[in-house]
């Protein structure tokens, strides 16, 4: 299992709902939920643990590249 935290900004699927974009997150471990902005529109709350979202894309840092 994915230990990873969500991150604002990362591109995340679901199995129901497909891909979408964390907008919010809260909370940590077995208490962690985010808010996620899914293709269709659609914004949903979902617990961490029990969605089973897979990370297809980390949020884009702020941070200069590195040369």
């Amino acid at each position: 299992m994915d230990e990873r935290e969500f991150q604002v900004g990362d591109r995340v699927q679901h199995s129901e709902f497909g891909d979408g974009l964390v907008l919010e997150t809260k909370g940590k471990g077995d208490q962690a939920s985010v808010v996620v902005s899914f293709d269709d529109k659609m914004k949903r709350r979902l617990a961490v643990r029990f969605a089973k979202l897979t990370l297809l894309a980390p949020a884009q840092t702020r941070e200069p590249p590195r040369a």
